[in-house]
């Protein structure tokens, strides 16, 4: 169904995974949400969106599943989620670059770990939409050309690759997982300072996978969370400077649906 996100892209199980076809994109890009290169104003957004509605335009999706792990007094714990991806490229005369006329999106959750009881480390969706080009083009050579890349990905069933300190997403708790506007940001080389002794990240990984995407684990931890992505944390200050950190993290940062 059209617009409808897979419970699984390739294979299942055992069996080897097999790539979904490339097609027009005529059900792509209902929201747009990052580019690839420049940022486009709303006029050129809408009229990629209609060029894709017209079929002018080529589309790959998979399955990718970040997992991390914490080193904690009680051993290791770990956490994954799993998002449902698809990346697509306008028309050649839109912009000379491939990444300059790409644009992703994708549906599925943050990571959510408990470390304690009550207590939660969120390894969140901000930079996602470029995650996975960064590790991959570093870690796997992948092709630089954007259409290689992406059916590249599209075929990768499989491979798991560590992200680099420098790629990680940002990572957030809350000192009361009922009021969003306790988060605080979780500084990744020091969890001891926010969970106590004993707690240490060991890793963050990404993976191509034909696991179905996650839903409800984040919902249920946070109640709160609306429907749309747009909104922050917390009700503006006024203030220009000072700037609340529950004003830097929005509901899309958890969620995407």
């Amino acid at each position: 169904m059209r617009g409808q996100v897979p419970d699984r892209v390739g294979g299942s199980g055992g069996a080897a995974a097999v790539a979904l076809p490339r097609r027009p994109v005529g059900f792509v890009l209902s929201r747009l949400v990052h580019g690839g290169g420049r940022a486009l104003g709303r006029g050129l957004a809408l009229l990629l969106m209609g060029l894709m509605l017209a079929g002018c335009g080529q589309s790959w999706e998979w399955h990718e599943k970040i997992t991390v792990e914490v080193e904690t007094p009680e051993g290791i714990k770990r956490a994954s989620s799993v998002l449902w991806v698809e990346k697509a490229v306008g028309p050649r005369w839109l912009a000379q670059g491939e990444w300059d006329r790409a644009f992703v999106r994708f549906k599925g959750e943050a990571v959510v770990l408990e470390l304690k009881p009550g207590r939660y480390l969120f390894v969140l969706l901000n930079n996602f939409h470029e995650l996975d080009r960064w590790v991959f083009d570093e870690r796997a050579g992948f092709p630089s050309e954007f259409e290689k890349w992406a059916a590249k990905m599209e075929k990768s069933v499989g491979m798991k690759l560590e992200v680099p300190r420098e790629y990680y997403p940002l990572l957030v708790t809350f000192d009361d997982i009922n009021d969003p506007k306790t988060v605080r940001r979780v500084d990744p080389d020091d969890l001891a300072a926010t969970f106590g002794p004993g707690y240490r990240l060991k890793s963050i990984t990404i993976e191509i996978t034909d696991e179905p995407v996650t839903r409800g684990k984040v919902e249920k931890v946070l109640g709160w969370l609306g429907k749309y992505p747009e909104p922050k944390l917390g009700p503006a200050t006024g203030r220009t400077t000072n700037i609340p950190f529950y004003r830097k993290v929005s509901h899309g940062d958890f969620i995407r649906k």
